[in-house]
Order: C-alpha cells, then sequence, then structure tokens
C-alpha cells in the first residue's frame, strides 16, 4: 500500500519548502519575498506554520536578519537536495513524454 502524502495525513505544507529555503539563503523575510514574488505578511505566515513543525527555532533574529541555526542550515541542505530531485524527475518525465 502506497502512502498518502496529502497535507491532512502529514500536517506538512510542501509548498512551504521554497520560502524557508529562500529566507536561510537571503537572510531576510523582506529580500525572500522579492525573490519569490510574495508578499512580506505572506512569507512571514510562511515561515510561522514552517516553524510550528519543529520543536526548536529555526532562526536567531540578529537586527533586521534572520540568521539561521545550525539545524536550519542542516535541514535547508537536504531539503534543496530534495527539491532538486522533484525538478530533475519532473524534467526526466516531460523528456520522455517529447520523445515519444
Amino acid at each position: 500500500m502506497t502512502q498518502n502524502f496529502c497535507r491532512a495525513n502529514t500536517g506538512i505544507d510542501l509548498n512551504l519548502i521554497p520560502v524557508f529555503i529562500e529566507i536561510v539563503r537571503c537572510g531576510s523575510m523582506a529580500k525572500a519575498s522579492v525573490r519569490l514574488e510574495m508578499s512580506r505578511p505572506a512569507v512571514s505566515l510562511a515561515l510561522k506554520r514552517f516553524n510550528q513543525l519543529f520543536d526548536e527555532p529555526l532562526f536567531v533574529r540578529k537586527g533586521l536578519y534572520l540568521e539561521p541555526t545550525k539545524k536550519a542550515l542542516e535541514l535547508t541542505h537536504s531539503l534543496e537536495k530534495l527539491m532538486a530531485d522533484i525538478h530533475h524527475n519532473i524534467g526526466a518525465v516531460n523528456a520522455e513524454v517529447e520523445m515519444v
């Protein structure tokens, strides 16, 4: 039997992952919002929802910037690989369809 990965079963909204990654890369919700083409409040809410998945904070506020914790950096590395795999697999499937 296959596992059902819907948000109702897992509590995880996969749309939050790119937002988290971009905040780590930028060090700021404001900069991330520009790069993601999202409003600042939407980025802030996404980060809040993502943080609720964890028992420890992922960022430490340093003035206007957010410094990722060691755990956040480790998580970012894993999630970046996951997102790259997803994009690679989708690209491979699309390439196969074009060849048929």
